[in-house]
């Protein structure tokens, strides 16, 4: 694939061979953590074909932006600048996608427990803080999200496995 190299990963935030700005596939979605995500739910013999990763990842770049576009519409409705996760577990539900909602409620009531309990609950910083400073500027989507160690832990203890596991 034409301006990648092996040894630094590709291009980080740009677009696709043969995918233009336009058509809206940036890679906003790290192609390492699909491909990661693909490993840990196959056999460790099984080798991935470059095309399965790509459709993979187009597969779930469009998931993504489908749901998100959902919520964000809702948002949009109801006269707020910001999407919550509720935006997103009732896309979910509108969308056909219920099995997605109880997981999604449970790791949100736990993510919050756990996150009120470290004394860093967005919520009670934005009860504390004036109106202007709950505004917040839109996040770039090519902007990489970190995860600690803690928190993964965290996620996957409130997550079940997939039934094969990981």
């Amino acid at each position: 694939m034409g301006g990648r190299s092996k040894k630094r990963g590709g291009t980080k935030g740009t677009c696709r061979e043969g995918a233009s700005e336009e058509e809206g596939t940036t890679n906003a979605l790290p192609m390492a953590n699909v491909v990661r995500l693909m490993r840990q739910v196959l056999p460790p013999n099984v080798k991935i074909a470059e095309s399965a990763k790509l459709l993979t990842h187009d597969c779930a770049v469009e998931f993504i932006g489908f749901v998100g576009g959902e919520a964000s519409q809702r948002a949009r409705v109801e006269h707020r600048r910001t999407v919550a996760p509720e935006d997103f577990t009732w896309s979910f539900r509108s969308l056909g996608f219920d099995s997605y909602v109880q997981p999604m409620q449970t790791y949100l009531r736990g993510y919050r427990e756990y996150d009120s309990a470290r004394g860093r609950s967005s919520r009670a910083a934005a009860r504390s803080s004036s109106p202007s400073a709950l505004v917040t500027e839109p996040v770039s989507p090519a902007a990489p999200v970190t995860v600690t160690d803690e928190e993964l832990e965290f996620l996957r203890s409130i997550i079940p496995a997939p039934p094969g596991g990981y």
